[in-house]
């Protein structure tokens, strides 16, 4: 069974990044391919301020309000801790669609000299192997494992442009041509995490548009999910998502629109860090935007507390790259920044 191992590597970076999320790159030998992206995406610290903030409210997050918006903290807490769980895993998805882009054995872009597409600035020092099924897949429908490594370097972590380190694996399986209806992929962290919180679950994204010219609609069903902060509190779901990419001429300007499956009741259950057993629901589709780092910047949830019956929304905006929400728990309402520093 043979292997192809991607090694992205860089040498010195740019003060000024570049906001292309990614540059095709050029074949080093047939064992290797060196990816060496020159073009870095636009970039702002939304991931690192929002962990920072989550850790925050976990000692006791405090927003300047008066007394009798004393409820609000639990609430914010509760935003903080969905918006970073919620984008650590699009994040996770959005870079294995990516390697399945550029990956010529699941069908990805190639051209003339074996050139390969669509790694971004994240995979700098990740190790990409590509395992094809040498007895089962075929060109038509292409079979095998992809395994991206941020622990493969003496640092033992990857830094990603932004400040954010991954370590671990991610493991990818694919069955079908890239992006075609009906093929699938399966996603299983290993040892993964970002910024000390570690994921676990599998998320199992099957591809039902209907043509490969619609844009690409994904059915993501996430089992088993979890989320260990550093303090050992832990977060835990499952749920089914429709994931639509649409895309852009430019990379950058790509927007995703999650929503929730149709033939499901509520898009999520778990047990949040306060060990508040909710479901979710989507009201209005989320949009997340490329060049906001996929922050999701417009659409509405639903957050009920099973146990008490509380019910809670969260409103992302009007398309603005913000992390400001507005919470509204029985008609009262209060803007937050799931985003920024305690």
């Amino acid at each position: 069974m043979n292997s192809v191992v991607l090694t992205a590597k860089t040498k010195n970076q740019p003060e000024l990044l570049n906001p292309l999320p990614y540059q095709r790159s050029n074949p080093q030998n047939k064992q290797k391919l060196v990816i060496k992206i020159k073009n870095l995406m636009k970039t702002n610290n939304f991931l690192r301020k929002t962990a920072a903030m989550v850790a925050v409210v976990s000692l006791g997050f405090a927003i300047s309000c008066t007394q009798n918006e004393t409820p609000f903290q639990n609430e914010a807490a509760d935003a903080a801790e969905d918006a970073i769980t919620d984008y650590y895993s699009e994040d996770a998805n959005d870079m294995g669609n990516l390697t399945l882009e550029a990956t010529p054995e699941a069908g990805g872009k190639t051209e003339a000299g074996g050139k390969t597409a669509g790694i971004d600035d994240r995979l700098l020092c990740a190790t990409i192997t590509v395992t094809p099924d040498s007895i089962n897949s075929t060109e038509d429908n292409p079979i095998g494992d992809i395994v991206i490594d941020f622990s493969d370097n003496d640092a033992g972590e990857c830094v990603d442009p932004r400040g954010n380190v991954r370590k671990g694996k991610i493991l990818i399986h694919f069955e079908g041509k890239r992006f075609y209806p009906g093929s699938f992929f399966v996603l299983t962290p290993d040892g993964y995490s970002i910024n000390d919180i570690q994921l676990e679950g599998t998320r199992t994204a099957t591809h039902i548009q209907e043509t490969i010219e619609d844009n690409i609609l994904t059915e993501i069903v996430l089992t088993g999910g979890k989320a260990t902060w550093p303090d050992s509190s832990v977060a835990t779901r499952d749920h089914c998502l429709t994931r639509e990419w649409i895309r852009a001429s430019n990379p950058v300007l790509d927007q995703i629109i999650v929503s929730q499956c149709a033939d499901e009741a509520v898009a999520a259950t778990g047990v949040n860090r306060r060990g508040v057993n909710y479901e979710m629901s989507i009201l209005v589709p989320i949009v997340h935007k490329r060049d906001c780092q996929l922050l999701p910047v417009s659409g509405i949830k639903q957050f009920v507390d099973i146990n008490s019956g509380k019910v809670m929304t969260i409103d992302f905006g009007g398309g603005e790259c913000d992390a400001i929400v507005t919470i509204t728990i029985d008609g009262s309402s209060r803007t937050v920044n799931v985003g920024r520093r305690g």
